[in-house]
């Protein structure tokens, strides 16, 4: 029955003027990828590169590492993903990774960090642990805390919460980040405990002061709950906000009190997270 109707649903597709090319990943072609690139559109060239996942072609390899020091993140990170299902991903890790580990262009290690988490390669954490302990300038930083973010492996742990100590304020906030995508280790609900982030409810800057909120109630730690109360009474809204939807997520109880007085809020959306929090705690 279930091979009668994938063959029915085969010649449909035919019929309606579809084919293989129609496929995720299969139907690109050289000269697809090359004119995508010459567009200067980011979604066309990232689309292309999609559309040739599947593509067996050496002559593909060439303009696609063109892209390495393309001046958009999202066509760096596409390029990375696209060349580590070839056989120059070795040669392409290596010589990101060398960018990192020498440190001295910025730029250089900020493309760098966007190719290897697009590539989603184990092997380079180390090095961008290493380049986020001291980085160049904030945005590589920021970067390389995304790129360990995007690659999502525990062991990274421990440079993420180096990058929280940061006095680059962009890359405290890029590490926050980058924790909630990192995969627990085995036997454990979450990558990390909430009281990693709660120093930081009390950051000099609203942003990090956000973030951590939103990591606390991410995590779903009770350990949070009085630095979350606390932060309720921030000075800036987003705070507010996101300390009241984190409480929200955890539930505690004990919090119900200060989410009620956050219901005469000058800000309104803050009221409104305020009440939906109130709803859920237990």
């Amino acid at each position: 029955m279930r091979s009668n109707l994938a063959a029915g649903l085969a010649l449909l597709l035919t019929a309606g003027g579809l084919s293989s090319a129609a496929y995720a990943g299969r139907g690109g072609s050289v000269g697809g990828i090359k004119s995508a690139i010459a567009s200067g559109s980011v979604d066309s060239i990232i689309s292309a590169l999609e559309q040739s996942e599947k593509l067996v072609c050496m002559s593909c390899t060439e303009p696609v590492m063109g892209l390495l020091d393309y001046d958009s993140a999202k066509v760096r990170d596409a390029a990375g993903w696209w060349l580590g299902k070839r056989g120059v991903r070795t040669e392409v890790i290596e010589k990101m990774t060398a960018r990192l580990i020498t440190g001295q262009d910025p730029t250089a290690a900020r493309n760098a960090a966007d190719v290897l988490g697009g590539m989603r390669d184990f092997s380079a954490v180390a090095p961008l642990m290493g380049y986020l302990g001291k980085p160049l300038d904030e945005e590589s930083g920021a970067a390389v805390a995304r790129a360990l973010g995007n690659i999502g492996h525990p062991s990274a742990l421990p440079g993420l919460k180096v990058g929280m100590s940061s006095s680059l304020v962009g890359v405290r906030v890029a590490s926050m980040q980058a924790v909630r995508n990192l995969r627990a280790v085995t036997g454990q609900k979450a990558p990390v405990t909430a009281d990693v982030v709660t120093p930081l409810l009390s950051d000099s800057d609203p942003a990090v002061r956000r973030e951590a909120a939103y990591t606390a109630g991410w995590l779903k730690d009770k350990v949070a709950v009085k630095g979350l109360v606390s932060a309720l009474a921030d000075t800036d809204a987003s705070v507010r906000k996101a300390a009241a939807w984190s409480l929200g997520e955890i539930g505690d109880g004990s919090a119900s009190g200060a989410l009620t007085a956050l219901r005469s809020d000058s800000d309104s959306s803050v009221r409104s997270i305020a009440n939906a929090a109130i709803l859920r705690l237990k």
